[in-house]
């Protein structure tokens, strides 16, 4: 019995052996997306846990799970941004609707100045970014005249 039970540990230590290796990093990175954390993944895809953290020891791993991770939030901001016109549109339209009633109008006209303040100071800061940027620029040709 015991002997039958080495055999199936050792059997199934070398299946998820064989899975590490052919399980490309692409789908490491997939399947951590979608469910989450590393134990997750590493269940699904049937490999262990140390074979996912040895993957995000290697740097170009790691800068490929970043940039996946990154372009689903890009993905999610422009979607968000492209109805941001319509949202404002709606809570406008529920502000000077004479048949809501007034605390219905006034949270609407709240969440339009707290947004608006919001949008003001990260358009502020981003302005205040790109002028660094573009006078670290100027000194850096200026510099490279002298």
């Amino acid at each position: 019995m015991l002997k039958d039970n080495r055999f199936i540990a050792e059997r199934k230590g070398l299946e998820i052996l064989k899975n590490a290796t052919a399980i490309s990093d692409e789908e490491i990175i997939a399947t951590l997306i979608t469910n989450g954390t590393i134990s997750q993944a590493a269940a699904q895809l049937n490999i262990s846990t140390r074979t996912i953290y040895d993957r995000m020891a290697n740097a170009g791993f790691k800068a490929a799970y970043s940039a996946a991770k990154s372009d689903i939030l890009r993905k999610a901001v422009l979607k968000l941004n492209s109805k941001l016109n319509e949202a404002i549109d709606t809570i406008s339209g529920i502000m000077i609707d004479k048949e809501a009633s007034a605390a219905v109008r006034l949270q609407a006209a709240q969440a339009i100045i707290n947004q608006a303040d919001k949008f003001t100071q990260r358009l502020q800061a981003e302005e205040q970014c790109i002028a660094k940027q573009t006078t670290a620029a100027l000194f850096d040709i200026n510099f490279s005249l002298d």
